[in-house]
């Protein structure tokens, strides 16, 4: 099969040509349709997890994606990672835990923006419940994958939503979602606007303020059906083929890229 991988830690990507996976007790093989880029991903091939587990080189990065299984024929989008770490979606195959956060796609869902989904939506959904009663939500980071996802969300459920993208000015809010300050001193600068404040890059000395997302089926259905709805667009911005793909961390704008294979 065909996937994009890195050789080491740091290196650049590259097309390669791998061994389809075998799935082990409890896993699923799935042939993939679509892999969405999270700068999780980055951050794996990276190195930033090479003290928490075994890694498999060459490292596929990806953790979102949408694909048929082998052998049900079923289609579902979800989370892929697992450990070894390194057998990721940018790949035409992949095998998943059945316990992970799966759900069928619906009819009429593009499996590109099913793919689009799961990492970045679930993480503005839950962002936006940990608001509770929060009327006015400051979001800075709101051009990118969570933070598009967001604006909608906490709109939709009736929150006066204040986007910042680079270089704008903070107000005042009843809550603050900082996307994109990745050093304590940048955070707490943001979070003077905003009595309760959340990082997704953990680096608040306040672990209450360091959001982590917390995958689950019924998340990714409400996800799905928003979309269907009409009343969550999925901000995808590029769709790379696969083989196109080596070059998929190469700058960072404004939405979404999905690999399409």
């Amino acid at each position: 099969m065909w996937a994009i991988a890195a050789a080491d830690f740091g290196a650049e990507l590259e097309l390669v040509e791998l061994p389809e996976p075998e799935p082990g007790p409890g896993e699923l093989e799935v042939r993939l349709l679509a892999a969405s880029v999270n700068p999780f991903d980055r951050k794996v091939v990276d190195g930033m997890f090479r003290g928490s587990g075994e890694h498999r080189f060459p490292l596929v990065p990806g953790t979102d994606g949408a694909g048929e299984v082998i052998g049900s024929g079923e289609t579902i989008f979800g989370t892929f990672f697992h450990h070894p770490v390194g057998i990721g979606t940018y790949a035409e195959y992949v095998t998943v835990p059945a316990t992970n956060a799966l759900a069928p796609i619906p009819e009429g869902l593009d499996p590109a923006v099913a793919a689009a989904l799961p990492t970045a939506g679930m993480t503005a959904v839950q962002l936006v419940e940990a608001l509770g009663d929060a009327e006015s939500v400051l979001i800075v980071g709101a051009s990118g994958g969570v933070g598009s996802f967001a604006v909608q969300v906490a709109r939709a459920a009736g929150k006066r939503v204040i986007p910042i993208g680079r270089g704008d000015s903070l107000v005042e809010a009843d809550a603050l979602i900082d996307l994109v300050s990745t050093d304590r001193s940048s955070f707490e600068a943001n979070a003077r606007f905003a009595p309760l404040a959340f990082n997704t890059n953990y680096v608040s000395s306040d672990s209450a303020q360091n959001f982590g997302m917390k995958g689950s089926r019924e998340a990714l259905e409400r996800l799905a059906s928003l979309v269907l709805a009409g009343e969550l667009e999925v901000p995808i911005s590029r769709r790379v083929p696969l083989r196109e793909a080596a070059d998929v961390f190469a700058g960072r704008g404004p939405g979404k890229t999905v690999i399409i294979m």
